[in-house]
């Protein structure tokens, strides 16, 4: 047997929708004569003070005579849809015909329900969806099945997609095996992390943010996916490394330059130093020097202070660096061209010179290493 819903639950239903703001129902009998107007939407409608039982629906809409047609067919035996806009709201008003206990149209009811909000609401979605597929990114947003729910975006084209047409479709089985990693992305996205995938399709590259949705409630509900092509980008960044390459590697040609390792004899390389010693510039001296020695096998270095500006902490430590290493390598190093100013600057930083071989001249350094080889 079939359920029914008792007329005091249909009166209960009807009554409640009524006290919502944005609803009204105007019933009228087959002489345009006004049987019920109830809801709180009458006075939103402006028809408050005249949509009262027994008036005639020429005087409850007397500023709106463009609905009275629309009464008539109705009560015709027509339903009938109409929209209007009453002060800032839009109403949507629905007629229908009431037959009386012989069939027949005996009057007609008008539910009109005010869908501003609604409209609103699908207006700033489709500003939204229009912005979308006008700026270089593709959105989708799948549920936790991975099918796709929502698929916009002004990239679809390079892809041979339409905005919308992926819609129904399952993540996983059309992209799991063409975007790496896409299944973990989801996974951390289910679980409320987000991950960042790149990916190529034809000759351009991808990357795919991939963020968790939440429903009303905060639980997760699948995940979104925003794809970019980043091709240019990373083409550009590549340019700017080999620039960057290139400048580090002609910068460490001018510092070589700036510091020449010299052969002045059979097993002698001298290294002239002019300017202040920095970090990477000792590294390049002793990464060169070093070399040096080993190929040429030779057995003095003679580092050059000549030219060098000043001295201070850093510096010193760089230079007692690359004597040591010198020795280690079974070398003598030895240091020339001391002015006087440095003399008192190593004296007054506490550098023990009774641990270095210094001479006076590369002169003399040369005379030390010929009188040394010939013994």
């Amino acid at each position: 047997m079939a359920a029914t819903v008792n007329s005091a639950l249909k009166f209960q239903v009807l009554a409640e929708l009524l006290e919502s703001e944005g609803t009204a129902l105007i019933c009228v009998d087959g002489q345009e004569v006004v049987t019920m107007a109830e809801g709180r939407g009458l006075e939103a409608m402006g028809v408050a003070d005249r949509a009262t039982l027994g008036n005639s629906l020429a005087a409850v809409f007397a500023r709106s005579p463009e609905v009275l047609p629309v009464w008539r067919k109705c009560l015709s035996g027509e339903r009938v849809r109409t929209e209007s806009v009453h002060g800032e709201a839009y109403w949507l008003q629905l007629f229908h015909p009431l037959p009386g206990p012989d069939g027949a149209v005996a009057g007609a009811a008008m539910l009109a329900i005010d869908v501003t909000r609604d409209l609103t609401t699908m207006r700033q979605a489709q500003l939204l969806r229009e912005l979308v597929n006008n700026v270089p990114t593709n959105v989708f947003a799948v549920d936790l099945r991975g099918i796709c729910e929502v698929s916009e975006g002004g990239l679809l084209a390079e892809i041979g997609v339409r905005p919308g047409e992926y819609v129904g479709l399952n993540v996983f089985e059309a992209y799991g095996g063409v975007i790496p990693g896409l299944d973990e992305a989801m996974s951390a996205a289910f679980r409320g992390e987000q991950r960042v995938v790149e990916f190529s399709f034809g000759d351009q590259l991808y990357s795919q943010a991939t963020l968790p949705r939440r429903d009303a409630q905060g639980n997760s509900a699948g995940a979104f996916c925003i794809s970019t092509n980043i091709t240019e980008r990373r083409r550009d960044e590549e340019l700017l490394r080999s620039q960057m390459r290139i400048i580090q590697e002609q910068k460490e040609a001018i510092l070589r330059l700036s510091s020449p390792i010299i052969e002045v004899g059979h097993d002698a390389l001298a290294v002239p130093l002019v300017g202040s010693i920095d970090g990477e510039r000792a590294a390049i001296i002793m990464h060169g020097l070093l070399e040096a020695i080993v190929h040429k096998r030779a057995r003095f270095a003679i580092l050059d202070l000549t030219g060098v500006d000043t001295v201070d902490p850093t510096s010193a430590e760089h230079l007692i660096r690359i004597i040591h290493s010198v020795r280690l390598l079974g070398a003598q190093a030895i240091i020339t061209g001391i002015r006087p100013p440095i003399a008192q600057i190593m004296a007054e930083l506490g550098i023990d010179l009774s641990r270095l071989h210094t001479l006076r001249s590369l002169q003399d350094a040369l005379r030390h290493c010929s009188e040394s080889g010939a013994r």
